[in-house]
Parts: structure tokens; sequence; C-alpha cells
């Protein structure tokens, strides 16, 4: 088993086999991954499994990581 040390590195599964993938932005701005061959790897291809915490807001940005959307409101399930 081969171990990856390279902390910058993401990694994504489409289910059957996980890629090692790089973060590239597109001329017109968007953030995309490309796998090795330098093909494009559309956001509902994979799931990523790993990358650097610096790289989450391009991610974000590129549908690749859903975006987190928490209500100021309480909820409780409580009797009153």
């Amino acid at each position: 088993m081969q171990i990856d040390t390279d902390f910058a590195a993401i990694f994504a599964s489409d289910g059957a086999t996980i890629h090692r993938l790089q973060l590239h932005t597109r001329a017109d701005g968007l953030p995309v991954l490309i796998d090795n061959t330098g093909v494009r790897i559309a956001p509902w291809e994979v799931e990523l499994l790993r990358w650097p915490p610096s790289d989450e807001a391009a991610l974000r940005r590129g549908g690749y990581l859903p975006i987190r959307r928490f209500t100021p409101d309480m909820w409780c399930n409580c009797v009153d």
C-alpha cells in the first residue's frame, strides 16, 4: 500500500476508484478539478475525500463542496 505524503493533494472517489486530482482555475475564474490527463471532472461525478484547507473556498465556488447554510433560529424539541 502506498502512502501519499503530499498534503496539498486532492483525493476524490467516483464510487469505484479513488482519484488524485488537481485544482485549476479556468479563464473565466471558475475553479475546476482535473485528473492527471487534463480531463475536467464535474462536481457531480465525484465525492471529495481529502483536500487542503487552503483550497476549501475555491472548491466551494466550483461546486465540489456544499455551501454550509446555518439557520440562526434555534430549534427545540422540548415541552414548555
